[in-house]
């Protein structure tokens, strides 16, 4: 690609020129003909003070810009490269906006030019990645980042970057870059010129590229096609080769004593048709304990082996990282093949139709061509490779694969057919649930199974077999009738729904408001309802409007048969959606609990219906256990108080008998780990909720002095983490520290660890998902607070069913749920504070009923052996600081 482009970035004091924020250094790149022909870069006076965070994040400190220019002295230079050239930058709209307030402060015309943005283009044409911050490409791309957040490094990286995107974009087939050239006019980056030099340099070309198959105007990866590899020579058992191998470690493996016992646990376990429980401490290497006994039994056998998941992140793990080490271990080929709901995969069929509609938005439009460029790359046409937007992930649901099909190009038909013939097959908790209850099976015939983070499984299965109504859902599903009624010119359908619109808008403000009168609260209502035991005026007004729509509903029913069957998705959505509506309000069941979830600050209509089954060990034990020869569940979190018994009463495992073996982990953590109880912190049952946030905030801070940050604080409560968060703000006045809050600074778990890791004294505040999942390992963490005990709120509905159902059969609530789900809460939050044999951390725990309550022990023998200190803080800081 022959243009010139000058690539260009900024440090500055802040995020909003127009608010006064300034320019403190410049760097550009100046690209011809695909070489760096040019490079600059120069401090500049911002005629202003430079906030603390913007010191910490670039380096630069005001006496660095002593004696530079101001920007009228270097605008020239800027201008001139910039006429008639491409401006580049990574987020173009930061470094433009800036730009144009500093020429137009000096009185100079802003140049006119094309912009590419390569955070855009990067997401395009690298659909895949989990993260486009510079530094991340940068390290994917192995291209030296020398000085992160420095102007002239980050101009340097982002040329090379924008060099790779051009060879990526050239290196398309021509039918996809005919199809981008659609599309792209909806982007921000200027790409048409671009895509232009590209088709004319294909159309010249003669040579045919057989790297493609194509399928309705669509470039796909040419796939191969799988096939069951048959042993030529005798396969050893694992236990012969378990003899042979372990006293002569093989290259690229660590021999772990703890990882060898657990292959010896599954190996039997397999063989001798029992289920087991095993729990692997971390640093174990529980995945490649499982699966290379699982891989000889599976091609012994000559059937396949299952294992289930539930993170993308392990998937990831077992797909990326432990199968090619399997592969290079055992003494033989083997195949593995990952299956997962059908609505995961991509309908070439429905992608290939919406091509043609131009009408798009600026997110439709991006993720068609994330979607082209993605299909020339993808084997498998799962989403879960793809990095989507918000707007990306609404878009999915027109296009992603539905009902039964036949096409061989179906991605979801050649997923089928690659586990048909997979020794080892991967899949989700989720979709294990779907199989074992569908009518027609999609994984084949199997008769032992591995569930990898064993703990989350009962949490899946209420949700898989629970029901959840929320009006945004309705409301979006209502839009999209609309508009197609509209195409279809279907006058009275469009009248029907205008009601419907008006019904169902009062019917959620109506369940709203009798939520807000039956229960108060500042924050989240969460009320518990049974739908036979309610009463009132509003009750039954809400149950006769509920009755009245089912009326509406079937006449739309009787319309929708004249529209074709693509465009029929969303009013079958609709239709399948009021019905649970109905059920969760008009039926009963003692086996459910049912509840109403309400914002009081939300919108009048904002309102979330759910339901749950309360007890699923019955059917563990009838449509799992009992069904298969061996189920071995695994996870570094099954026990309490070095006891299966919790684990073993949800899951309907009782009268199976289970093998259960806890594998400690390997680390010394009486070395590598302290825990820490301050004594002088107020309880709760005395302090208000917004003292002891205050409290919580300043010890907080009094810790972070002495760790310099590194810190990732653990709540319960969301309520309680906002709160804190605040007043550390406000006690962080020298902004010595960078603070990050789930729900607060923005971004998901995953991308404010990142953020985090970034900085070198930085707070990372966070509840639920936080808790499990995350890996900070090494420097980036070393203190963890728990500022609570993670019990689940008393109050909590589907904790008040089970509690209940619980106390009918003669059990103790408190001792037989409570207490163990909040044990292994705990034992997961610790988990995040030691990740490899050379971390060393501290945890503190702010919650003094671990030494005071009766049941405190339980969460102090659920740790490992490591020292424990309660004192007043001032005590135990001089201890921490001997200690780090």
């Amino acid at each position: 690609m022959n243009g010139r482009f000058v690539v260009v970035d900024l440090e500055t004091t802040g995020n909003t020129p127009k608010k006064g924020d300034r320019i403190i250094q410049i760097g550009f790149v100046v690209i011809e003909r695909k070489k760096i022909v040019k490079r600059f870069s120069s401090f500049i006076n911002p005629e202003r003070d430079i906030p603390p965070f913007i010191q910490q994040l670039t380096g630069i400190d005001e006496t660095m810009l002593s004696g530079a220019p101001s920007f009228d002295e270097i605008a020239p230079i800027l201008f001139k490269q910039l006429n008639g050239a491409y401006f580049v930058a990574h987020n173009v709209h930061f470094d433009w906006s800036f730009l144009q307030e500093e020429f137009s402060r000096i009185g100079m015309d802003v140049p006119s030019c094309p912009m590419i943005d390569t955070v855009e283009l990067a997401r395009m044409l690298m659909p895949t990645e989990a993260s486009y911050k510079l530094t991340d490409l940068a390290s994917l791309l192995s291209v030296e980042h020398e000085r992160p957040h420095q102007a002239d490094s980050d101009a340097e990286v982002t040329a090379e970057l924008l060099l790779h995107l051009l060879d990526k974009l050239a290196s398309l087939p021509l039918v996809t870059l005919q199809q981008l050239r659609v599309h792209a006019k909806a982007l921000k980056s200027d790409l048409l010129a671009l895509l232009d030099e590209a088709i004319a340099k294909k159309e010249r070309s003669l040579e045919r590229d057989d790297r493609f198959d194509e399928y309705e105007g669509l470039a796909l990866k040419k796939q191969e096609k799988p096939s069951r590899q048959t042993l030529t020579e005798p396969l050893p058992t694992f236990s012969q080769f378990f003899a042979d191998q372990k006293a002569f470690p093989f290259a690229h493996y660590e021999h772990r004593d703890g990882q060898w016992e657990m292959m010896e646990h599954v190996d039997r376990a397999l063989h001798t048709c029992q289920h087991a429980l095993i729990e692997a401490g971390t640093g174990i290497g529980k995945s490649l304990a499982y699966l290379l006994p699982a891989v000889f039994f599976a091609k012994k056998q000559k059937r396949p082996l299952v294992i289930s998941t539930h993170t993308l992140q392990l998937q990831k793990q077992l797909l990326e990282r432990d199968l090619p080490l399997l592969a290079r271990i055992v003494p033989f080929s083997f195949t593995a093949a990952v299956l997962k709901g059908r609505r995961n995969y991509l309908s070439l069929r429905k992608f290939a139709r919406t091509l043609h509609e131009m009408d798009e938005n600026y997110d439709v439009a991006f993720t068609k061509c994330q979607l082209l460029v993605w299909l020339t790359e993808t084997e498998t046409g799962d989403v879960d490779e793809l990095n989507l937007t918000a707007g990306g992930k609404l878009f999915w649901e027109e296009v992603q694969s539905e009902g039964a099909s036949i096409d061989p190009n179906d991605f979801f038909m050649r997923a089928k057919q690659k586990a048909q013939t997979a020794d080892l097959i991967i899949t989700n908790h989720a979709f294990l649930l779907h199989d074992l209850t569908a009518d027609e099976q999609a994984l084949p015939p199997y008769s032992e199974l591995v569930i990898d983070e064993a703990h989350h499984l009962e949490e899946v299965a209420a949700h898989f077999f629970g029901q959840q109504v929320d009006y945004a859902y309705v409301r979006l599903l209502w839009t999209r009738m609309n508009e197609i009624a509209a195409k279809w010119h279907m006058t009275e359908m469009r009248s029907l729904l205008a009601d419907l619109e008006y019904e169902l808008s009062e019917l959620f403000r109506m369940i709203r408001s009798y939520a807000l009168h039956r229960q108060q609260s500042a924050t989240r209502v969460r009320y518990r309802f049974t739908p036979f035991k309610e009463y009132g005026r509003e009750w039954n007004a809400l149950v006769e409007l509920t009755m009245r729509l089912a009326s509406d509903v079937r006449r739309l029913e009787t319309m929708i048969e004249r529209i074709d069957e693509e465009d029929a998705a969303p009013f079958h959505a609709f239709v399948s959606t009021f019905t649970t509506l109905r059920h969760l309000l008009l039926s009963d069941d003692d086996a459910v609990v049912r509840w109403m979830e309400v914002e009081p600050k939300g919108a009048v209509n904002a309102v979330t219906l759910y339901a749950q089954p309360i007890d699923l060990a019955a059917f563990f034990a009838d449509q799992l256990f009992a069904r298969k020869k061996s189920v071995i569940l695994t996870s570094a979190t099954l026990t309490m108080n070095g006891s299966f018994a919790y684990i073993i009463s949800r899951l309907g495992l009782e009268d199976f008998y289970p093998m259960a073996h806890i594998i400690p982990s390997p680390f010394r953590y009486e070395e590598q780990a302290l825990l820490m109880v301050p004594s002088d912190l107020p309880s709760l049952t005395v302090a208000s909720l917004e003292e002891y946030a205050e409290a919580v905030a300043r010890q907080l801070l009094q810790i972070a002095y002495h760790t310099k940050g590194r810190m990732l604080v653990l709540f319960t409560s969301y309520e309680l983490l906002k709160l804190t968060h605040s007043f550390a703000k406000q006690l962080n006045d020298d902004e010595a520290f960078v603070l990050m809050a789930q729900g607060v600074s923005g971004g998901n778990a995953a991308k404010l660890t990142r953020n985090f890791q970034q900085f070198e004294q930085a707070i990372l505040f966070g509840t639920s998902s936080f808790w499990e999942g995350i890996d900070i390992p090494g420097d980036d963490l070393s203190c963890l607070v728990i500022v609570r005990l993670p019990f689940a709120p008393p109050d909590d509905p589907v904790i008040e069913a089970k509690s209940e159902h619980i106390r009918a059969k003669g059990g103790n609530p408190f001792y037989d749920l409570a207490l163990p789900q909040a044990v292994l809460r705990f034992k997961q939050g610790f988990g995040r504070l030691i990740r490899t044999k050379s971390d060393r951390g501290v945890m503190f725990v702010f919650d003094r009923r671990m030494m005071t309550a009766s049941y405190g022990k339980y969460f102090l023998q659920s740790l490992p052996p490591i020292r424990v200190y309660e004192e007043p803080l001032d005590q135990l800081l001089p201890r921490l600081d001997q200690w780090l």
